[in-house]
């Protein structure tokens, strides 16, 4: 009869122990841990865009976007919904003036819902914002294979992440491009051909500067062509896939094409056009957008930390190159590096808060995060403790939370800030365009969506973007003296401009933010053609730089740019006015008085000419001459508070009665 071999059970060891937790040990989460990670991961968003509107709302006692690009968006939306027209003004004014169409259709159904515009605005970004959340978990899952934990962790600092929440309440496009770029991710790692080819169409429909996504794509599934000779476990397409692939694609980005070249005869939109030609890289510093725009973004606040574990990857991915060996990362590294050098090369600039930037976050945390793992990995190898290994991702994750953390709870207060700025400038000026002019008038801007949006009027957008055949002279030095002739002939009659982009020089603007809202100033001009001076951006910009002179009291500099600035704007009222400023502390009061006296023969109306004039003449007791300039002040400005205390000293040391302003 065999003997039964009875089995010895072996006495535990420490490295047993240490064994039973290793590194990549999977953590397999129950059916109701998985409910609730996909609900957290779901509703968390919501929450924190929620507390960030709230705050504002609470804060301006007004509803308002942190810029005022998303009522481009909403005015071709209401346009579709009114008049089945792309147009920006009723159906009189059909171009391709948006550079995401998808999103500017699909609040047009929104429209459909509701007519509440800030509630489209809010729910679009919010609801992609959501969507981008669920889609990003589920790559991070994908990419961190058995660590579920670790792609939890992963998705909740792209949740908590300033910008993204911040964006999701400024009624543009960003969450959308962001949910188009992960869940094209996604579809490519799991090689679903049919879905990508359509979320690589879509791309383009969302933002044209995708294309870099595209490129990315490319080059990481040649590299994995090449390696799989040598790397089994690289999933290739097949020729069927390819072909669903670039069907799907080409259906879907030659609608695209399409579309644009019928509304305005090119195959982009005139904003892309318009930005590039506005935002030139011949006047604008590719280095420093790099330097500033680039790296101090994403190495300032959590970033910091997680610029760790992404310079790691980086790193990682290179070595990986030299042994030709696949790395996981390449998709997302290489479309970050295609991304900003695109940028660098046709349009260095990230716009207001590194707007253009954000579609990079998700992609650059996914990134950094794999660089913590793959560091804890290697500490892992150099001791038998696994738990001391995943500490350090703990702690570098726990650091990045916890400036995270902060960074969303102060970026609150700017996002408030920020809503409240575009308010009291273009959606106050809009408003005052609706109630104060009338429904025949032309409205000339470069900022055209509050104006767009809520004046009701017809915009001619000096910028280019709704009117595409100005964005061939924008660049030329006499473009300034182009488009007044240009609005002539279109009949514009209210010109609503910030100071610092255009200048009219010797009027009186008939709405401006100067008293109250620095440091950009909101202006609304009647147009009067053959009267109305605009000046030309060199001569704004001697405007702009004597400004900064005039708080720093350096009247050598100011008296140098003033006359420079006459050279080319003999007729600027501005350049003797702060000239006179400049010879008043120099104490050459000849010179102060012959150059104020210049500035109110070429503007008769300078109500802060005669202001200041008459306080000088004050001082040098020449009283009758001081009235003057007082009373002048006060009918251009009955509530000037300084010119009627003025006056009345005036009065009372003359021993006259003061006759109110108006009578």
């Amino acid at each position: 009869m065999k003997k039964m071999k009875i089995p010895i059970k072996k006495k535990r060891t420490k490295r047993d122990d240490f064994k039973k937790y290793d590194f990549d040990s999977p953590f397999r989460p129950n059916r109701t841990l998985k409910i609730i990670f996909n609900v957290v991961i779901v509703l968390l968003p919501v929450f924190l865009a929620f507390v960030y509107y709230r705050f504002a709302v609470k804060q301006n006692n007004v509803r308002s976007f942190p810029l005022d690009d998303p009522w481009i968006h909403l005015t071709f939306a209401k346009n579709i919904f009114e008049y089945f027209s792309f147009s920006f003004f009723k159906n009189e004014m059909v171009t391709a003036g948006s550079t995401s169409p998808l999103f500017t259709i699909l609040e047009a159904v929104g429209f459909f819902f509701t007519k509440n515009e800030m509630l489209i605005g809010y729910a679009m970004g919010v609801l992609f914002f959501m969507l981008s959340a669920y889609a990003f978990y589920r790559l991070s899952v994908l990419e961190f294979g058995k660590e579920i934990i670790f792609a939890l962790l992963t998705a909740g600092i792209f949740i908590i992440d300033k910008w993204i929440v911040f964006i999701s309440l400024s009624g543009m496009e960003t969450t959308m491009f962001i949910f188009i770029l992960v869940l094209a991710s996604f579809f490519y790692k799991k090689r679903m051909a049919l879905p990508l080819g359509t979320m690589l169409g879509l791309l383009l429909w969302t933002r044209p500067d995708g294309i870099a996504f595209i490129g990315a794509i490319i080059f990481d599934y040649a590299l994995i062509r090449i390696y799989s000779k040598n790397q089994l476990d690289l999933q290739l397409f097949t020729g069927k896939d390819f072909r669903k692939i670039i069907l799907s694609f080409a259906v879907v980005a030659g609608l695209y094409f399409v579309f644009n070249y019928l509304l305005s005869g090119s195959i982009l939109p005139n904003t892309y056009n318009a930005k590039l030609t506005y935002y030139s890289p011949e006047f604008r510093s590719r280095w420093d957008f790099l330097e500033y725009e680039v790296w101090e973004y994403f190495k300032s606040g959590a970033y910091y930390v997680l610029m760790i574990g992404f310079l790691y990857s980086v790193g990682k991915l290179f070595y990986d190159l030299y042994t030709k060996t696949y790395n996981q990362n390449t998709l997302y590294i290489v479309f970050i590096l295609l991304f900003v050098l695109m940028y660098f090369i046709k349009l260095p600039y990230a716009h207001r808060f590194g707007r253009y930037m954000m579609p990079l976050i998700p992609f650059f945390i996914l990134v950094a995060t794999v660089g913590f793992r793959d560091i804890a990995r290697i500490i892992n190898k150099y001791t038998t403790n696994a738990l001391f290994s995943k500490s350090i991702f703990y702690i570098l994750i726990g650091i990045t939370y916890f400036i995270g953390v902060k960074n969303y709870d102060e970026n609150r207060e700017l996002y408030a800030l920020q809503c409240k700025y575009i308010y009291d400038r273009q959606v106050m000026a809009a408003q005052w365009l609706n109630k104060y002019t009338k429904e025949d008038d032309i409205v000339a801007t470069h900022d055209v969506g509050a104006i767009g949006y809520y004046s009701d009027r017809r915009i001619i957008d000096v910028a280019g973007l709704v009117t595409p055949e100005l964005i061939g002279k924008i660049n030329d030095l006499n473009y300034v003296s182009y488009l007044q002739t240009y609005m002539k002939e279109k009949g514009v009659t209210y010109l609503a401009f910030l100071r610092e982009w255009y200048r009219v020089s010797n009027q009186n603007p008939q709405f401006t933010t100067a008293n109250s809202l620095p440091p950009e100033v909101m202006d609304v001009y009647k147009f009067i053609p053959g009267e109305t001076e605009i000046l030309s951006k060199e001569g704004n910009s001697f405007i702009e730089m004597m400004t900064k002179l005039v708080s720093q009291k350096a009247a050598q500099q100011i008296i140098y740019l003033g006359n420079r600035l006459l050279a080319i704007e003999p007729r600027s009222s501005l350049a003797y006015y702060y000239m006179s400023y400049a010879y008043q502390l120099m104490k050459d009061n000849v010179n102060y008085e012959k150059s104020m006296l210049k500035a109110m023969e070429l503007f008769p109306d300078f109500k802060d000419a005669h202001l200041y004039y008459g306080e000088y003449l004050k001082g040098e007791k020449r009283l009758d001459e001081a009235r003057i300039h007082y009373e002048k002040t006060l009918q251009l400005e009955p509530a000037n508070v300084r010119a009627a205390n003025g006056l009345k000293e005036i009065n009372e040391s003359l021993g006259t009665v003061q006759v109110p302003a108006g009578n």
